[in-house]
């Protein structure tokens, strides 16, 4: 049902922004999560150890199944991404990549939660 009210409520790009979206949100669930349990785990705090790491591989997994998830969302949109815009993305991908130098104003803060970074091209 949700798939069916998706493809017809929701524009091709705001599908695509939702599963943007909702990738970062399961990314940021899963890691937080993953970080406390191994933490706990480190820690020796854990009643249930056993539990605990079960939990910790179950974590693994679901990031591991999120990073191909996203990287076959990358790979649709550079597909889909006109050739003319191409050079432009690139040279904004490589300029965000950029270590910052000293004093140089932050580019990082661009990205915020459940936001698309401003992207040449876009």
């Amino acid at each position: 049902m949700s798939s069916l009210l998706n493809r017809v409520l929701l524009s091709q790009r705001l599908q695509f922004l939702h599963k943007v979206s909702t990738l970062e949100e399961m990314v940021e669930d899963l890691g937080k999560n993953f970080r406390h349990a191994a933490d706990d785990l480190a820690d020796g705090f854990s009643s249930n150890p056993e539990k605990m790491w079960a939990d910790v591989d179950t974590d693994h997994y679901d990031l591991n199944t999120c990073l191909r998830e996203a990287i076959v969302v990358l790979k649709s949109f550079l597909i889909a991404l006109p050739e003319s815009q191409l050079g432009a993305f690139q040279g904004t991908v490589r300029r965000q990549s950029q270590p910052l130098e000293t004093g140089a104003p932050s580019t990082q803060g661009m990205i915020r939660h459940r936001r698309m970074p401003a992207i040449a091209g876009e």
